[in-house]
């Protein structure tokens, strides 16, 4: 049996400042103290409905973590024109230090200092960016685009699953990540409106030291030092019985983290009585992305594509349309489970329906 308790507090200080050095041109300024404290106890105790060999009692373990530090930010606004403003910001951010308690199934030989409690130090990123907003076509139309580059320094990971389904927070030494994103707006005609966006993220993880597992166990009955995955990362420390490999993830992307996401959208509304007939539809696109920490060629999907259409009528008062999404019936990974087998989740299959909603 397992009881968690963990108390958070958290003190800040701050103010900002905005000049206009111009009628054009502004800047605006920030600072705050952050002070937070974290402090953890957990009882692990024998439990008769629960399997022996899952369990090894601890007793009371406790942690405590705490820290302090300034962050701030500078900006700097300059208006071209009524309909185009640029902007440029540098800013340093901070998240305190966590506490990582998931010790519900510890290796069988957990010590003290091997009892599932994980404790990551704070992490602070120094981000940039600069971009342009603009309005355009006489209000028809708009357009935003902006560029980022950021470094993440003790970066706060999460490494999940694994041979003892474990949850451990881990620090990165560095995670640098740059990109651009863009959006738009047009509206050719009162009755057509069509949007876009567009980004680009790279995330890389830059620390030669840090490893993980990989996928979980073994094929213990034929290849007992063969992972069930096919690993990508370089191996640090092979695959044993009911013991994962350890693998390096410099390198490495950030999980969950596509390249380049597409998203756009159309509606078309015509006027009818005291109301509108109208037909839209969204889509969406991103790029491949991996599960977990580490590279495997069974825990990615290469790209997700789904789409939707609505057909409806609608007053002030009441609608009805009918809808179906995921119109291509696209089928996706968009995670997975590495415990002991490979295990994918995947996106919605294709729906259709009927809607209908009143206002009283």
């Amino acid at each position: 049996m397992v009881s968690q308790d963990q108390q958070s507090e958290a003190f800040g200080l701050f103010g900002s400042v905005t000049y206009e050095l111009s009628n054009q041109l502004s800047v605006t300024g920030g600072i705050r103290y952050n002070n937070d404290s974290r402090d953890f106890v957990v009882v692990r105790s024998q439990d008769t409905q629960f399997p022996t060999f899952l369990q090894n009692p601890l007793g009371t373990v406790a942690r405590s973590v705490s820290d302090d530090t300034i962050t701030w930010d500078a900006s700097a606004t300059y208006e071209v024109s009524d309909d185009v403003n640029i902007y440029a910001r540098i800013a340093r951010g901070y998240r305190a230090p966590s506490i990582q308690g998931r010790i519900l199934f510890p290796p069988a030989t957990a010590t003290p200092l091997e009892d599932g409690v994980s404790v990551a130090d704070s992490e602070t990123i120094t981000s940039y960016e600069a971009g342009i907003k603009s309005k355009l076509l006489d209000g028809r139309g708009r357009f935003n685009l902006s560029t980022f580059l950021y470094n993440l320094n003790d970066a706060q990971l999460t490494a999940v699953g694994g041979d003892v389904n474990a949850n451990r927070a881990i620090n990165a030494k560095n995670v640098r990540g740059y990109g651009f994103e863009m959006d738009a707006e047009f509206a050719p005609t009162d009755q057509l409106t069509l949007t876009t966006s567009l980004s680009y993220n790279n995330t890389e993880i830059r620390d030669e030291n840090l490893t993980s597992a990989a996928c979980g166990a073994t094929r213990v009955d034929t290849f007992p030092d063969v992972s069930l995955c096919t690993i990508l990362d370089p191996i640090v420390i092979p695959a044993a019985p009911f013991s994962a490999a350890i693998v390096s993830i410099d390198g490495n992307s950030l999980p969950q983290a596509p390249k380049w996401i597409v998203n756009w959208t159309a509606r078309y509304g015509v006027p009818v009585g005291d109301g509108e007939v109208y037909l839209f539809t969204d889509w969406a696109y991103r790029s491949q992305i991996n599960f977990f920490l580490y590279e495997s060629v069974e825990f990615q999907d290469r790209k997700l594509l789904e789409g939707g259409a609505r057909l409806g009528y609608k007053t002030d008062r009441y609608e009805i349309a009918g809808f179906v999404r995921n119109l291509t019936n696209d089928t996706s990974a968009v995670s997975g489970i590495d415990f002991n087998n490979l295990t994918a989740m995947v996106n919605e299959p294709r729906i259709w329906g009927i809607e209908a909603g009143i206002k009283w």
